[in-house]
């Protein structure tokens, strides 16, 4: 455990321990209320992330590139306006544009965070002397490409959970075939049921024209009237006769 710790608060891990220790606080945040999963604020958290993981990642590889004398030429993270927007182009790219940002770099953090810590505990019980800055540079980038697909077979199946689910229309249900429920429909009265899967959707309907309808009858949906906030329906005999 000890060593774990050690590892976890050296470089080039303690590059992600700081990025996960931001990622535990924003998500106990969200576990009291304070902060909410949502469009809103999805953009700017977003931004504030992708910052704050590009200014460590670069001050990370300067402190190292300057030990190992690098020179101030030979890395460097800014990439102008190609690295704005980096953390949208990964989620496009790795098909997650279905999960919210704020996860994917959850994800990403974790396992970045585990595959390097992992790394430097085999490099330092098995080749210690191979353990430098120019070593410890390429475990960091190493560990984040690594997470990518990690982080891409892990988010997927969350796709379903954080679904947007929206409340089906008025005119959604025109067409469909309902059962009246009420002893009988007329243009001032009536009740039907429109299966949904479950239990069914109890609606208000209404027939024109003098017909009438009774318990147990099927209709045709065939519009939606906003003024009686009710649905116009068809005897779907009529309707099936009119086929013939």
């Amino acid at each position: 455990m000890a060593e774990v710790l050690i590892l976890a608060l050296s470089f080039p891990s303690v590059v992600f321990t700081v990025l996960l220790g931001v990622v535990l606080v924003y998500w106990a945040f969200v576990m009291v209320g304070v902060i909410h999963i949502g469009e809103g604020s999805e953009g700017a958290l977003e931004g504030k992330l992708e910052g704050a993981t590009k200014g460590l990642l670069e001050g990370a590889v300067d402190h190292a590139g300057h030990h190992a004398e690098l020179g101030d030429g030979d890395l460097d993270l800014d990439g102008d306006d190609s690295g704005h927007g980096a953390l949208a182009a990964i989620m496009s790219a790795l098909h997650l544009k279905s999960v919210p940002a704020t996860v994917v770099f959850s994800l990403i953090i974790t396992f970045a965070w585990l595959v390097s810590v992992v790394s430097m505990q085999f490099i330092t019980r098995l080749a210690p002397a191979l353990a430098g800055p120019l070593l410890s540079i390429g475990v960091l980038l190493a560990s984040f490409l690594v997470a990518l697909p990690l982080t891409s077979i892990a988010a997927r199946p969350l796709a379903k959970v954080f679904a947007l689910k929206h409340a089906p229309a008025k005119t959604d249900f025109i067409g469909r075939t309902c059962i009246v429920r009420t002893g009988t429909v007329t243009s001032k009265f009536g009740e039907a049921t429109l299966p949904d899967g479950g239990a069914g959707l109890v609606i208000r309907v209404r027939i024109e024209d003098g017909k009438q309808l009774g318990r147990g009858e099927q209709a045709l949906i065939v519009d939606y009237d906003a003024e009686r906030e009710s649905y116009l329906v068809e005897p779907m005999r009529d309707v099936m006769a009119d086929k013939r």
